[in-house]
């Protein structure tokens, strides 16, 4: 009978709602915990000091002292039992499944504890043992609303979110007021898209255990997601202060600090996570990130497989690994760590840009070419991929495309980055979204191939819908926006935007938010948009960006070169922008010596961007022996965009100045 259910709530036509098999008929089930011992004296007394820690919780001292009772008298299933949940709170799936064991093998009914076992499993990633112990028939109706909670972690691990949505539906019905149920709908609806809905659940669990380790930490994980780095930091410290040991909260809190750029103070934290669990890969895996960034290939490597391969598959490890094979010139290795990467996040330029420029360099170019093609054929592409792409062209010997896309690198043409990419053709994609009109993941791409050929009306109509529908979720938003801003209605953009911000102030909100202001005129705001966004992300690339090139524009030098240092510091010399940037800054304050030399710079990596050719030639005009030079870069500016009225303007200006110093002489 219990295959039969099992059977028909896996694969059945309809979902057997969880509810009728959590509330099955009841066998009879002690209701008290029965054992070969009551407890000694000893066993007590340290039973009795584990309570008053798990009730300040302090978990890792209750342990220790279960563990004493359990030495004091091995025989008290109360003691087992307790030492069970202690390290389900502490992950140990593995060690709680010994202890439930132990506790049958003395006389417990393993009905009273199929909760417990299902957690159990669960953490070792036992998902259909979790499953069978999760809806078993005979769970006393008092463990009910935490094996449904489970039951919901458990479906998400098996990738069920229906089943998910009905056994948590069922744990609200029997445990409203836990609190830790509701950071587990948290994350749930957080996954599903609903970002409003994770912040309304986990508000609620706060509210209902202000000290709640877990409730807390995700309330900042969920601020760090919508508005940045920065906000989350005084929620992690807020649960450190009551349990400064929890390992998962560490985690989150070091590597928050270190994506802020406060690499000592994530080293700390990190070294910290070690003293308490010293296999803890995550936190060496942070070390060999601090490593690799200085540049400390070898020691990275080491800290590495201090991991013990078991975070080998993670995005993230995968991308310190294929940067630890680049840095030693290991090309083919780190072909092999990026193609993963790529694989498991197709969209990730970073790694799509990594893994063509290993291609190049181990001698691929043509992998190369298709792996940058799809990037290079939209709007968006960067710069740096539009420089390989060209490179990468020229050594199979398509000089045409090659010139073409380096063209588009030296004037910095990547065109808009937008949510808008057609992926399938518009007849194909719209029959699909008449048959599925409230689906997101169809309609999302037929409106983009309405954009893509020019119908922005039709797609106006159809973003404006989905966002109708989906309130809660940022890109319904971005999507209006990025129609908005294509048709020129930048009101109903700007609009969208702030309903985006409202739910996630994410880079792409912010950036967004930066163009629409300043094509309205209204710099002050687009300003103080970046301010905003950089007081919770402090190290964002793209931000500061931004933040020196408003600091270039209003001619404020001092604060825009020390912007552009910090970030000439992080990513090297090759961002031909950045030294350009660094050349308008030097130049406008009178030190001659350092424009010329960040120009030299970047005219190195860009010798044919007109933006470079005209900043390096402004600061060469500074020098009276260098000005024949200068006006050949200010001539070669206006050859490349001969459209463009300052680069003219500056032109006349140099031979203005030319014929005034010839004059001089002449006199």
């Amino acid at each position: 009978m219990l295959m039969n259910l099992l059977q028909r709530l896996r694969f059945g036509s309809k979902p057997v709602i969880l509810a009728a098999v959590l509330t099955g008929a009841m066998i009879g089930v002690p209701t008290a915990i029965y054992g070969a011992s009551q407890g000694n004296a000893d066993a007590r007394e340290a039973f009795a000091n584990a309570e008053k820690f798990r009730s300040n919780r302090d978990v890792r001292s209750a342990r220790i002292e279960l563990m004493n009772a359990i030495k004091s008298d091995p025989e008290w299933i109360d003691a087992r039992v307790a030492q069970a949940e202690v390290l389900l709170s502490l992950r140990d799936g593995l060690g709680a499944e010994a202890e439930l064991d132990r506790a049958v093998a003395l006389g417990l009914d393993a009905a009273a504890v199929r909760h417990l076992y299902g957690h159990a499993y669960f953490l070792q990633g036992e998902v259909q043992k979790a499953r069978e112990q999760l809806i078993a028939g005979d769970i006393p109706s008092k463990n009910q609303g935490y094996a449904a909670r489970i039951m919901g972690k458990v479906a998400i691990q098996m990738g069920d979110p229906q089943l998910a949505s009905t056994a948590f539906n069922r744990a609200m019905e029997l445990d409203s007021n836990n609190p830790d149920l509701w950071v587990d709908i948290a994350r749930f609806r957080a996954n599903t898209g609903d970002q409003a809905g994770a912040t309304n659940a986990v508000d609620k669990a706060v509210k209902l255990d202000p000290k709640n380790i877990r409730a807390l930490q995700y309330r900042g994980e969920l601020l760090r997601f919508q508005f940045g780095l920065g906000a989350a930091l005084p929620w992690f410290e807020r649960a450190l202060e009551i349990d400064p040991n929890d390992v998962p909260l560490l985690m989150e809190y070091a590597a928050t600090l270190g994506d802020m750029g406060r690499m000592t103070d994530m080293l700390v934290v990190a070294r910290r996570i070690i003293s308490l669990d010293g296999s803890n890969p995550r936190a060496f895996f942070m070390q060999a990130v601090l490593a690799a960034r200085a540049g400390q290939y070898g020691l990275a490597r080491r800290l590495m497989q201090q991991t013990g391969g078991v975070i080998d598959n993670v995005p993230a490890v995968l991308l310190v690994q294929g940067i630890i094979e680049h840095g030693e010139g290991n090309y083919n290795a780190a072909i092999d760590k990026f193609n993963r990467l790529v694989s498991i996040q197709p969209d990730n330029r970073q790694a799509q840009d990594l893994l063509a420029r290993s291609l190049y360099l181990a001698g691929s170019a043509s992998d190369a070419v298709d792996v940058l093609k799809p990037q290079v054929n939209r709007s968006g592409a960067d710069s740096y991929a539009l420089w390989v792409a060209g490179r990468a062209l020229e050594a199979i010997d398509e000089r045409g495309q090659a010139a073409a896309v380096l063209n588009r690198a030296a004037i910095h043409d990547s065109g808009r980055e937008s949510a808008i990419m057609a992926e399938a053709p518009l007849s194909v994609l719209q029959a699909e979204a008449q048959r599925n009109a409230n689906d997101a993941r169809i309609v999302v791409p037929y409106i983009r191939a309405l954009y893509d050929a020019d119908n922005f009306g039709m797609a106006f109509t159809e973003a404006k819908r989905l966002q109708a529908g989906n309130p809660g979720v940022s890109d319904a938003h971005i999507l209006v926006a990025d129609v908005a801003a294509a048709m020129g209605n930048y009101d109903e953009a700007l609009d969208a935007l702030e309903q985006a911000r409202s739910i996630r102030f994410s880079e792409p909100v912010m950036l967004r938010l930066v163009e629409v202001l300043r094509a309205k005129g209204e710099m002050q705001k687009s300003g103080e948009t970046l301010v905003q966004y950089l007081r919770y992300n402090p190290s964002n690339i793209a931000g500061l960006r931004w933040m020196a090139y408003s600091h270039l524009e209003t001619k404020s030098w001092v604060t825009a070169a020390y912007i552009l240092e910090n970030l000439r510091k992080r990513i090297g010399d090759n961002d031909a922008l950045i030294m350009a940037g660094l050349t308008e800054a030097y130049t406008g304050l009178g030190q001659t010596e350092k424009a010329i030399a960040a120009g030299r710079i970047a005219y190195r990596v860009q010798p044919s961007s007109p933006v470079v050719s005209h900043l390096y030639g402004l600061a060469l005009m500074a020098d009276p022996a260098r000005r024949r030079d200068a006006i050949s870069l200010l001539k070669k500016a206006v050859a490349i965009m001969p459209d463009n009225p300052g680069y003219r303007q500056s032109l006349r200006r140099a031979y203005a100045r030319q014929s005034a110093d010839r004059g001089k002489v002449k006199g």
